[in-house]
């Protein structure tokens, strides 16, 4: 393994340890696997640190340290609490983090009420609620229908912002945990292949038939 970042996360991680203030670290993302092999290439750490005293709900912290990036995020114990009663998706991935230090088991329990709240799935809205939202949202988009009204600039960045918000639909509509923009086209790639496509082909001069035939595909059931 790569010795200089992995001596440098057991350093960061035995630091944090001797916080009496501490009782538990769990380590999300990609590294979390990463971080063990053979020349490992990490450039970011994410940990969820879980701590017995502390004013806010949740407190984070992203330091440079021997050129990696430590991302901390300080979580109270009610504030764990407060973010798996309101389903707070960034806190119950957690439930795929690898445990790193626990006091009493209490990052594990909260790791699988994590898992609990996560396998019920997102809130759910009313059929009228999603009619409604989906309305809303053809109406501001039927404004790009004349597209000598706009810059060329103006236009497409119009169309993309509303592209996001109709890819984010289709996993509202669908009772579907929202990915995070970053992994929103990754994760709708794997969930529903044709809609990636159709997502994929607004390019070109008449973007707005393109955004349309997206539309037509998420909201054809309600």
């Amino acid at each position: 393994m790569n010795n200089n970042v992995y001596n440098t996360f057991v350093n960061v991680i035995e630091n944090l340890k001797n916080n009496k203030n501490v009782k538990s670290i769990i380590h999300i993302g990609s590294s979390k696997d990463k971080i063990y092999e053979s020349d490992c290439e990490v450039n970011d750490i994410d940990l969820f640190i879980i701590v017995e005293n502390q004013e806010k709900a949740q407190v984070r912290i992203i330091e440079m340290i021997d050129e990696i990036e430590f991302d901390f995020n300080y979580i109270s114990i009610e504030g764990c609490n407060d973010f798996i009663e309101n389903k707070a998706y960034f806190f119950l991935q957690i439930k795929d983090g690898k445990l790193l230090y626990d006091e009493n088991d209490l990052g594990k329990g909260i790791m699988l009420l994590c898992e609990e709240k996560y396998n019920e799935g997102p809130t759910k809205l009313s059929l009228e609620e999603k009619q409604f939202r989906a309305e809303q949202l053809l109406s501001d988009i039927s404004r790009l229908k004349n597209k000598e009204e706009y810059e060329a600039f103006e236009y497409n960045f119009l169309i993309y912002t509303y592209l996001n918000k109709v890819i984010k639909m289709y996993y509202i509509i669908n009772d579907i945990w929202l990915p995070k923009d970053k992994k929103l086209l990754k994760n709708l790639k794997i969930q529903e292949p044709t809609l990636y496509k159709l997502v994929c082909g607004v390019t070109g001069f008449d973007k707005y038939k393109k955004i349309i035939k997206v539309t037509d595909y998420i909201f054809r059931n309600l």
